[in-house]
């Protein structure tokens, strides 16, 4: 019976009105949506056991029965990784003819790959646009994007809320913020969609030269500090709004509202776990797609570490479940200014040094409103080259093998520092920074934006 739920709902109350859907979504009970989500997640279940070579291996291996399935739990231990993205064919991911593809923006020799049908890419940017109205956004608003479209999604997405919602928009792309701001100014665009990280240069920019009256600029991507959030919002005079999401998801599953306390879920194209959390709630986010037909997931886990916030906002989405800022990741990899970065990417740049040793640090700060990248590093015994030197030959290095991260330090999306330290430094540190004995392994990259304290333990591990 509840199979067809969402279609009665679609059909007999939501239709195509954004207004009415928004409206609605305020009635809809939090045990209603469980339960439609419960029978999607079934239906998921069943479909990938029968179309997905990856799933049926699994589950066998496993002893999974699909027809079984009743709820998350029932699948145990069973998730799916990133690696298993990674390293497995996507053919063997795939349930139907695909339409429309992306890639992660990885760190790793190779980035994920995710497949959608075109009405799946349309259905999720016509209920991201219900969240765009929660934050004010009519039709009447004039709109510029300023992302980067080359095998992301999030611009496509954004076109389809948009579209639904009957907005001018303009795509910027990813131009360097000082060429935006000269030629966007004179248009009143009254909405920015961001990145955070570029959002920082173009705020610089118009402390400068002035900025023209926004309603609200909407960002992702990454995290923001509430510090940085304030003096953005000082400058333009509008707010400023966090949206969440990930490739694998199709972007925004998740955006914030009016209170900017937390991003509300996609509950309806989505079921989410927190798992192994910890006394404070803070845990690993794994979502199950729902609706997917082309590339469905079941319980993939996104190494990002966040709680539930049970804290009543008050807005459209109230009852739809929120959670809280990402404190961190619960792998090697870390979101900031520079992109998503591992040691995968310090290990070759380094490397390519004869006279750096092999205990080194990356350490990513924000001592003020944008990302500082913090390379540290030892000398290999008997290197006599002056520091200064051995500094610009690996800044001449980055530059020649990631012109896409040059370009991104060019255009002041974060600062990137050489700090070469004497030998043995390293491995007198603890994670906290204490001493801890020269025989503790390096943790190679450290995100030390975020307090250790908030992770569960089994997250914050040795890289």
């Amino acid at each position: 019976m509840f199979e067809q739920v969402p279609t009665l709902l679609e059909k007999l109350f939501l239709g195509k009105s954004i207004p009415r859907r928004a409206a609605i979504a305020r009635h809809v009970r939090p045990g209603l949506i469980e339960r439609i989500q419960l029978a999607e997640f079934r239906g998921t279940v069943e479909r990938v056991g029968a179309h997905s070579a990856f799933y049926r291996e699994r589950f066998r291996a496993a002893g999974i029965e699909p027809r079984r399935v009743r709820r998350p739990q029932d699948l145990g231990g069973f998730f799916t990784t990133s690696a298993d993205l990674r390293q497995r064919d996507t053919a063997e991911f795939v349930c139907a003819p695909p339409q429309a593809g992306f890639e992660t923006t990885g760190t790793t020799a190779k980035n994920k790959r995710i497949y959608f049908s075109n009405e799946e890419v349309h259905d999720i940017g016509f209920e991201g646009a219900v969240g765009l109205w929660n934050l004010g956004l009519r039709p009447e608003d004039r709109v510029v994007d300023a992302f980067d479209y080359a095998f992301w999604n999030a611009g496509i997405t954004l076109m389809h809320s948009l579209n639904a919602l009957g907005c001018f928009h303009m795509i910027g792309s990813k131009l360097e913020p000082a060429e935006f701001y000269r030629r966007v100014k004179d248009y009143r665009f009254n909405v920015l969609v961001v990145d955070t990280a570029w959002l920082v240069s173009l705020t610089e920019i118009a402390q400068r030269e002035g900025a023209w009256p926004v309603k609200f600029i909407l960002s992702g991507s990454e995290n923001m500090s509430e510090s940085t959030r304030a003096w953005i919002e000082s400058v333009w005079g509008g707010k400023v709004y966090l949206a969440y999401g990930q490739t694998e998801t199709l972007g925004a599953s998740g955006i914030e509202c009016p209170a900017q306390r937390g991003y509300h879920l996609n509950e309806l194209n989505f079921l989410f776990e927190i798992i192994n959390p910890n006394a404070q709630g803070y845990g690993e986010l794994v979502c199950s797609t729902l609706t997917r037909k082309v590339m469905p997931l079941v319980r993939y886990r996104s190494n990002d570490i966040t709680r539930f916030v049970d804290e009543p906002c008050g807005c459209l989405l109230q009852h739809l479940r929120r959670i809280d800022k990402i404190q961190g990741r619960g792998d090697e990899i870390v979101s900031c200014g520079m992109g998503m970065i591992s040691p995968w990417i310090f290990e070759a740049w380094l490397g390519s040094a004869a006279e750096i040793g092999d205990d080194w640090q990356v350490a990513v700060r924000q001592p003020a409103t944008r990302d500082v990248i913090e390379v540290r590093v030892e000398m290999r015994s008997g290197v006599e080259t002056p520091a200064a030197e051995v500094e610009e030959g690996l800044m001449r290095r980055f530059q020649e093998m990631y012109p896409y991260y040059g370009k991104n330090l060019q255009m002041g999306m974060f600062e990137l520092g050489v700090q070469i330290l004497p030998r043995g430094t390293l491995r007198g540190r603890s994670p906290e920074g204490q001493a801890a004995g020269s025989r503790r392994k390096l943790r190679r990259v450290v995100d030390e934006r975020v307090a250790a304290a908030a992770l569960p333990a089994d997250s914050v591990k040795d890289l």
